[in-house]
């Protein structure tokens, strides 16, 4: 019985690890470590965050705390400051 990924269908063990190693995707099952992250970018998660789930208004307030951080660690500024 072979193993495949459920994202490019092709065998996950046993193979060259060009895809990566085998990892378990719930709910979905086995897959390359690779495919994993490419689908998680494709659907636009970061570390649990739906971005593309997100409303408007809650998009905006993540765009601007990621910006001031982003001046925070840059040295731009030395206070947070959200708009």
């Amino acid at each position: 019985m072979a193993l495949n990924c459920v994202f490019c269908h092709e065998c996950v063990v046993n193979s060259d690890n060009s895809k990566g190693h085998p990892v378990s995707v719930p709910p979905y099952g086995i897959a390359h470590s690779h495919c994993a992250e490419q689908n998680l970018l494709y659907r636009r998660i970061f570390q649990g965050v739906h971005i593309a789930e997100l409303d408007r208004e809650s998009f905006q307030e993540l765009k601007e705390m990621v910006l001031a951080e982003d001046n925070i660690r840059n040295g731009m500024t030395d206070e947070i400051e959200l708009f």
